[in-house]
Order: structure tokens, then C-alpha cells, then sequence
């Protein structure tokens, strides 16, 4: 977003400004960057994330977001900026921030080889992926490539058995695969069965292809229709401040 300092209603408050003290100029353009920068944070790139994403963690956007204060009384170079950051996330492979700038233009995301289903998030895909069912969570992942038997079913239920109820089974497919939990073993009349719940969509090192939300953009363009109201605000309090 731009303060253009020679607009109609913005010009004649400029030139108070530079006739009543060299720094009222610079400091009203600051306030002014500064002001629009945390609308953006604080009001408009939460409503725009709203109609662009799924919100699982009504936080993310206000906790992750941060304002680079605009600086200095060279208005010529001053800026001030609004923008994504990943340090405070937690785990360390998080890559949530990382990905918005894909999201935000459009692109591929690579190395999404697990993708939650609905289960995982405790059937509701809205819902954010259920502590005990994170990847990092799930130990001892047993594959069923690994077993030995001449179908498929056959390693399956071996597989099943092994990993025992509450398991955690890897079915790596062609070309697309799952990650299982096991729910119930029973066994009658010499057959063995199992049942599962499905925690992941499998692909190995996967490329998810993400249409542009360009929420960031709309977020910043909506704060900066108000940018010349912010410089008039500044303005008059430099004035009432200066003539007090």
C-alpha cells in the first residue's frame, strides 16, 4: 500500500505540516504506514483468511502475522510492512507459514507424502488433526509391503495382526496409499478379520497444486483505502500536539 502525500484532501495538511516543524511531516507519514500496516494484522487479514481457508485454529493468522514498523523521517523510503512468520509455531516441522506465500499466488506445494483424512481430524474435516493421530504420534508403523503372503489381503491381515489393536499399519498402494489404525482383531472359523480407520492419504513426496487465494493482497488493498483517513488522523494530532 502507498500514502500519496500530494492527493487533494492529503496536500493541505501536508503543507501545514512542513511550515509548523521539519520532523511533524515524517512523523504523521509514519503513524500513518504503521496505523494502515496493523489494520491489516489486527482487522482485515482476518476477515480475508476467514473467506479464503478453512480456520482450524481461529489464532493462526493474528499469532503468526507480524507488523516491520515503519521507520526514520526520510519519507521517501519509509515503509512499513505486513507479513507471515513461522517462529511461532510449534514443532519443527510445521509447514503451515511456509506454504501461505503458494497459497497466496498459486503453485505447488512438494513434500506433502501424508494428508489427514476426515478420521484423523475426529470426522470432522474442519477440526484440526487430533493429538494422538499426528504423524508424530503414530510409533512403531508397521508396512504392509513387508509381509509375507501371496495377495495382498493375505499381507494385510498379517500385517493387522502384528501391529495388534490400536496399531499403526502403513498400506503404501499403487500410486496412492494409507495409513491405518487398527480397531478390532477377530478371529472365527480358522478366518482371520480386522478393522481399521483410515488416518492419512499416502503418496510419497506428493505435489499439492493450490489455486492463488490472493487473500493477502485483498487484506492489504482494503486497509490502504483507508490510508489517507489514517494521514488526516496524524496529521491533526501533530498539529494539536505542536500548537498545544
Amino acid at each position: 500500500m502507498r500514502l500519496n502525500i500530494d492527493a487533494t484532501e492529503v496536500l493541505k495538511f501536508r503543507h501545514t505540516l512542513e511550515l509548523i516543524s521539519k520532523s511533524a511531516l515524517p512523523v504523521a507519514v509514519r503513524g500513518t504506514l504503521n496505523k494502515a500496516a496493523y489494520n491489516t494484522k489486527k482487522k482485515t487479514l482476518l476477515e480475508e483468511s476467514k473467506k479464503a481457508f478453512i480456520n482450524r485454529s481461529p489464532n493462526f493468522f493474528k499469532a503468526n502475522s507480524r507488523v516491520e514498523m515503519a521507520q526514520g523521517f526520510d519519507i521517501s523510503t519509509m515503509q512499513s510492512t505486513i507479513g507471515m512468520v513461522s517462529t511461532n509455531l510449534k514443532g519443527g516441522n510445521n509447514h503451515a507459514v511456509k506454504d501461505l506465500e503458494d497459497q497466496e499466488h498459486g503453485g505447488s506445494i512438494g513434500g506433502r507424502s501424508f494428508i489427514p483424512t476426515a478420521q484423523a481430524r475426529g470426522g470432522n474435516p474442519n477440526k484440526n488433526v487430533r493429538p494422538s493421530n499426528r504423524i508424530t504420534a503414530l510409533q512403531n508403523m508397521v508396512n504392509v509391503r513387508n509381509a509375507r503372503g501371496k495377495t495382498w489381503a493375505e499381507k494385510a491381515i498379517k500385517t493387522a495382526v502384528h501391529a495388534r489393536v490400536g496399531g499403526i499399519v502403513m498400506n503404501p498402494g499403487n500410486p496412492g496409499g494409507m495409513v491405518w489404525r487398527i480397531t478390532s482383531i477377530k478371529r472365527a472359523g480358522g478366518r482371520v478379520r480386522f478393522r481399521k480407520v483410515n488416518l492419512y492419504s499416502y503418496t510419497k513426496n506428493r505435489d499439492v497444486k493450490v489455486a492463488g487465494t490472493h487473500f493477502m493482497r485483498r487484506a492489504s488493498m482494503t486497509s490502504g483505502k483507508k490510508i489517507e483517513d489514517y494521514f488526516i488522523e496524524e496529521a491533526r494530532r501533530q498539529i494539536t500536539k505542536l500548537y498545544k
